[in-house]
């Protein structure tokens, strides 16, 4: 449950972000504010706030933060600091970066729903049903662009830099699942392929990584960077790490849910496999079934391989197995909390971690 001040910067972030994509045409500002006025979690603003929470006050160089009203004031924005050295305020520019980040995110969503020709986003008509392919990637690009400058509009050019960065890592993660979808997975004599350290399962986590993980990492970083935090303060590493390992056991469980997450996911069920995606499931099922190994180097491209693959996924122990890894990442991230002082967002990150594990859509 989120406490009161966090609701209030949620709310404030949403309508922001709608202000920020409204322009003089009302057809691009209808695509631009799309993705974002459908329900969400907001799951990647809610990392960067509650982090700020969990950290401001503990960089080297917070004394030098002004906590003054900005853009997207809110009540309380006392720099005084409490018994275990934190500051209860978030600063305005982690609350544009909150707002930059999800930018982000949004656009790879429409990209995404293109690339995987996707009927559906949320329960909802995807961008390229709603609005067609080309329009969907000029908005995409649209919303890429506005996160760009947005940043820039924070002054530090380190943060503009690691924005940029990721936006290079997730376009090569794209390009990487792509060239995958067209090289089969190979099944080595001694079943080796799909176990961690193998090729196989090294590019699925590699690609993982940067499609998904690196968004978290480096977003959570910026946000202790804008707090104050040097190059000398571990703070960077453990907000970093944080979101690697978060980020790692969100998307595998996603994966998972793609088998068995059904109608609350809000999006097709089995899209990977349409896609001629190998994910953790798959890579675990090749282990125990040899018939997914044909499957699989035809991408699920014959009548019948979709529903064929889907039935041996669950009838092995893929996916448990798949949930173990995940857990595993989830519990990474919550230890790597463990140096922060106590407070209220500390317990409600730890709780985010394990709770990713449990999630439905």
């Amino acid at each position: 449950m989120d406490s009161p001040l966090l609701q209030t910067y949620i709310s404030q972030l949403q309508g922001q972000l709608l202000d920020d994509l409204c322009t003089s045409v009302p057809a691009l500002t209808e695509l631009y504010q799309y993705y974002v006025r459908l329900q969400s979690k907001r799951l990647r603003p809610r990392l960067i706030l509650l982090m700020a929470q969990a950290t401001n006050g503990l960089g080297s160089a917070w004394s030098k933060k002004q906590c003054l009203p900005g853009p997207l004031q809110v009540e309380e924005n006392d720099c005084s600091l409490n018994q275990s050295g934190l500051a209860n305020v978030i600063l305005p520019e982690q609350l544009r970066l909150a707002e930059v980040i999800e930018m982000i995110h949004v656009a790879t969503l429409m990209h995404d729903d293109v690339i995987d020709e996707s009927p559906l986003r949320r329960g909802a008509p995807s961008a390229p049903a709603q609005f067609g392919n080309k329009q969907s990637i000029l908005g995409g690009d649209a919303l890429l662009a506005r996160a760009l400058m947005l940043s820039a509009s924070l002054g530090v050019p380190e943060v503009v830099t690691n924005v940029a960065s990721v936006l290079s890592t997730l376009v090569e993660g794209e390009l990487l699942q792509a060239q995958d979808t067209m090289t089969p997975v190979k099944q080595t004599s001694d079943d080796e392929s799909r176990k961690p350290g193998s090729s196989d399962w090294d590019s699925y986590l590699k690609k993982t990584y940067m499609k998904t993980a690196s968004l978290f990492s480096r977003a959570l970083s910026c946000t202790v960077i804008l707090g104050g935090a040097t190059e000398s303060d571990p703070l960077r590493d453990i907000a970093s790490e944080f979101g690697s390992q978060l980020g790692m056991a969100f998307q595998i469980v996603d994966d998972i849910l793609d088998f068995e997450g059904g109608e609350a996911m809000g999006k097709p069920v089995t899209a990977d496999l349409h896609l001629g995606l190998a994910t953790a499931p798959v890579l675990f099922a090749l282990e125990e079934n040899d018939e997914m190994q044909q499957l699989v180097d035809r991408r699920f491209q014959e009548p019948g391989d979709v529903q064929r693959a889907t039935m041996i996924v669950k009838s092995t122990n893929a996916l448990p197995r798949a949930g173990a890894v995940a857990r595993a990442y989830a519990q990474k991230a919550h230890d790597a909390l463990a140096p922060l002082p106590a407070s209220p967002a500390k317990v409600a990150l730890q709780c985010l971690a394990m709770g990713v594990i449990a999630r439905d859509h």
